[in-house]
Formats: structure tokens, C-alpha cells, sequence
């Protein structure tokens, strides 16, 4: 018995390419959707987030009550976004209490220049424009911090800090004489690093200013402070 159904009628090249583009822009305002709606979601989210917070308040894993800035990865945004690390040299809290190795060294490299202030017997030592700086700890407890300043760029940017400090820091005119003399004869010895020290104390703590010309003549400045 022969069939007498009408096979399904074939689409003209025309009808497809219609149809392509209708399922086309379909897929195309579903994307956009789900974009508009997931920007939406973050940009809500941001605005209630303390990342715009003209003034945040710190939650415990953040900062310490006394002022102490923590270093994990907690603490590191919340000082980031204040642009402001403040570290006790003199008293500080535990090491585990600051987010620290109990043994070890943590470089930090900020997020933004900020400004590092490291707390003294009675007074603050501030460093305002710092990228990098280092928490040396050891037996729980901190040991020592390494700041690399925002002087430490040229000669003559380095040589102008040391001489402003120098009268607070007990540092005489021919220190900084010799000083000068060393960094200078070591910028013409190619192929040789060599670190010059300048060995101080501020505020009941150890402090030292290290010059380092590298073995391309790169100059650099660090503040170590310890007690």
C-alpha cells in the first residue's frame, strides 16, 4: 500500500537565514541580560561594601584594637584601603595575633604608595609613600620591620633624607661625608654590590639606614628598625 502523506516541507535558503538571525538576536538580549543583571548585583554589592567608605572601621581579623595592623590577607586589604600600616616595634602583640609566622620573614608589597608608621617607646615614626617594607619575626613575636622609603629613588633624593634626619637620628655632618664618599667610589666599581650603614637609635629603638649600590650601579635606600 503506498503512502499519500505530504513530506514536510523544505525551507528556502531565505527562511533559514531568517531564522538563524531571529534565534541570533534571541541568544544575544539573553546575554545581555545576565551582563546587566551580574553588573547590577556588583555594582549594589560595592556600594554597600567598606571598600567605598570614606572612613571604614576595621573588623578584628583587620586591625588589632590598639591600632595594630594585621598581615594576612584580611589585613592587607583593609590597609591597602586605608593606606595606612601601623606597626609597634617597641610593644608589639604576637606574631599569630598579627597574621604573622611565628618564624620568618613576610615582604609586603602594597597595593597603592601608603603610609607605614612604626610606633616607638613614646612617639611614631612615619613614613609616608611606601610600596614595599618587610616583618622580620621570631619566637611569636616581631623582630623587625624593613621599610624601603620614598626617597629611595636617586642620591640625591636618599642623601636629602638622611641629611633631615640626621639631627634627630644622631648622625654627624662627617657620617654623611663618608657616607658620601663610599656610595660615590662604589657607583664607579662596575660589577660589585656593597651596602654602607649608618647604625642609629630613635625612640628606644634599634634603627639603621643601609645604602645599597648593586652591581649596576643601582642605588637604594631601607630603614631597619628592631629593639
Amino acid at each position: 500500500m503506498t503512502s499519500t502523506r505530504t513530506p514536510p516541507r523544505r525551507l528556502t535558503p531565505g527562511e533559514r537565514r531568517a531564522r538563524r538571525e531571529r534565534l541570533s538576536t534571541w541568544v544575544t538580549i539573553a546575554v545581555v541580560a545576565l551582563v546587566c543583571g551580574a553588573a547590577g548585583f556588583g555594582a549594589l554589592a560595592l556600594a554597600n561594601s567598606w571598600w567605598v567608605d570614606e572612613a571604614p572601621a576595621p573588623a578584628a581579623d583587620q586591625q588589632l584594637a590598639d591600632g595594630q595592623s594585621r598581615f594576612d590577607r584580611a589585613g592587607l586589604d583593609f590597609l591597602n584601603r586605608r593606606r595606612l600600616a601601623t606597626v609597634d616595634v617597641a610593644n608589639p602583640a604576637p606574631a599569630g595575633e598579627l597574621g604573622l609566622p611565628a618564624d620568618g620573614s613576610t615582604p609586603v608589597e602594597t597595593l597603592v604608595p601608603l603610609t607605614v608608621e612604626v610606633r616607638g617607646v613614646a612617639s611614631v615614626l612615619s613614613f609616608p609613600g611606601v610600596s614595599w617594607f618587610s616583618l622580620a619575626t621570631a619566637g611569636d613575636r616581631l623582630d623587625a620591620v624593613t621599610i624601603v622609603p620614598a626617597s629611595s629613588t636617586t642620591w640625591t633624593a636618599i642623601r636629602t633624607d638622611l641629611k633631615r634626619r640626621a639631627p634627630e637620628w644622631g648622625w654627624s655632618a662627617s657620617d654623611l661625608d663618608d657616607l658620601n664618599r663610599n656610595v660615590g667610589e662604589a657607583g664607579r666599581t662596575e660589577g660589585v654590590a656593597q651596602t654602607f650603614a649608618l647604625p642609629a637609635s630613635v625612640d628606644g629603638l634599634s634603627a639603621l639606614a643601609q645604602v645599597t649600590v648593586d652591581e649596576a650601579g643601582r642605588i637604594s635606600l631601607q630603614y631597619v628598625f628592631s629593639t
